[in-house]
């Protein structure tokens, strides 16, 4: 490999490891140690003192890829978006109620928290009694086991149902609520209890739970901002997208996001990767050269560590 191309990817590698760090104290989560590993970093972190991880990046032939791992390793994958590899002899869950959340019940879950273009989505869907068998014949599962095409799909028969809510911020709109706050879970709680409150609004029945994919450890701002009535319960989990409500949110949400991402290309006339890996950078360079840096607030989450390589 030319030295110049090695320089960029080793920047490029640094960036898609800081866009992870970044996500993870958005969490609460705080980098204690760091050190070199075959192929890639591993650093050490903890959240509030307690809770202990390991984040490992790897940089390879096919791209980069990281692995959440210690005791508090679903904690801090549900903080960066993505999952935790399956513990030896774990088990998938495969109750129609693995929380225990009752019906009726909400679940939420969101989209876009980690890709550098696009729109930070969250939704909600509202479970009733005798839903699963329909849901199970739509074929819900969690979205990131689905391709965007069966996504979309899935989408449009679920939003027929009128049991769905979604929350939009696209850029334009995101880059001002983030400002206003500097953390992205108290944007998600915000924009999480305004699609709960919709629903709750939309039925006369209240929910027994609301089951929420968890983003953060700590649930009051999302429990002031849901209004629960008396007696429905909060329940945040990771792996959230266990319980089949969670997982028909999960799906408006990656819909919504898909759609939100195309409307940018179509508006631009320019093509815009999901994640914050190496294909991003060189988009986000190229939109650069193309629009000028002063455009990315439209179209990107500016905070990202990515803007700093572009």
């Amino acid at each position: 490999m030319a030295p110049g191309l090695y320089a960029a990817r080793v920047s490029d590698f640094r960036a898609y490891c800081d866009d992870l760090l970044r996500r993870a104290r958005d969490g609460g989560w705080e980098v204690v140690s760091e050190k070199a590993i075959p192929y890639g970093r591993q650093f050490g972190l903890v959240q509030h003192g307690a809770a202990k991880a390991v984040l490992s990046c790897y940089h390879g032939k096919k791209g980069f890829k990281h692995v959440p791992g210690g005791k508090a390793a679903e904690d801090l994958a549900a903080a960066l978006g993505s999952r935790a590899p399956a513990r030896p002899g774990a088990k998938a869950e495969g109750s129609d109620d693995p929380f225990g959340a009752g019906v009726p019940r909400i679940g939420g879950d969101e989209s876009g928290k980690g890709d550098y273009f696009g729109p930070l989505v969250t939704a909600a869907w509202r479970l009733e009694d005798g839903d699963v068998e329909t849901l199970r014949d739509l074929r819900v599962t969690d979205s990131k086991a689905l391709r965007d095409g069966s996504i979309e799909r899935i989408a449009g028969k679920l939003e027929e149902q009128g049991r769905g809510v979604v929350q939009v911020l696209m850029p334009r709109d995101y880059n001002p609520r983030y400002a206003e706050t500097r953390n992205l879970n108290i944007l998600l709680a915000q924009m999480h209890g305004a699609c709960v409150r919709e629903l709750l609004a939309a039925h006369a029945t209240p929910p027994r739970s609301v089951v929420i994919d968890q983003f953060a450890r700590r649930t009051a701002i999302l429990e002031r901002e849901a209004r629960l009535p008396a007696g429905c319960r909060l329940i945040t989990r990771t792996k959230g997208e266990a319980d089949p409500a969670v997982a028909a949110a999960s799906i408006l949400a990656r819909a919504a996001f898909v759609q939100g991402l195309r409307d940018l290309g179509h508006e631009f006339g320019f093509t815009f990767p999901p994640g914050a890996g190496a294909p991003v950078l060189a988009a986000g360079r190229d939109f650069v050269r193309t629009f000028g840096r002063e455009r990315l607030p439209e179209v990107a989450k500016v905070h990202f560590a990515t803007s700093e390589r572009l």
